[in-house]
């Protein structure tokens, strides 16, 4: 009795069979899914949820021009308390930039999450915008969860401030 696993027009069978089912899913998957080319949209979503939340918490809030690293940044103040916040970069590689307009008077922190940091949680940070452009690169809708500098005056309390509201 001879075996059937080791048939020649089987060995080739399966691989062809493979393919042939493969490779139009694969076409199928790629024309389903569209990429979603919004991100100037969803950075200014996100610039438009700070002010809004600082306007809730009694700010007024101006959106300035850009800093020399190119991030927009919403100032808000409330009598003597003064808070700046703009967008970091997912690795923190614009930390330094971003301290320079914090004084001694200031308390410098950061929001991710909807959590205050003392430090930017690299870690936490990228691996987050990493699994955002993973996701998009398949072809899903993904935008990394916004990493948010505040430079605040220290009287302010404005590490105590709602910051899980931004969502």
């Amino acid at each position: 009795m001879r075996d059937v696993s080791s048939s020649p027009a089987l060995r080739w069978l399966f691989p062809l069979l493979l393919l042939l089912v493969l490779v139009p899913l694969s076409f199928a998957w790629k024309l389903a899914v569209q990429r979603d080319n919004s991100g100037g949209l969803e950075e200014r979503n996100d610039y438009l949820k700070v002010a809004e939340f600082l306007a809730r918490q009694r700010f007024a809030v101006v959106v300035s021009e850009k800093l020399e690293t190119g991030a927009l940044t919403i100032q808000g103040t409330a009598g003597a308390c003064r808070v700046l916040v703009a967008k970091s970069a997912a690795d923190g590689s614009d930390r330094d930039r971003l301290g320079r307009y914090a004084s001694a008077a200031d308390n410098v922190f950061v929001v991710f999450g909807g959590r205050t940091y003392a430090e930017q949680p690299t870690w936490l940070t990228m691996s987050d915008w990493l699994w955002a452009k993973l996701r998009g690169e398949l072809g899903f809708k993904a935008h990394a969860t916004p990493v948010f500098v505040v430079i605040a005056t220290k009287g302010c309390g404005a590490e105590q401030f709602p910051w899980h509201q931004l969502g």
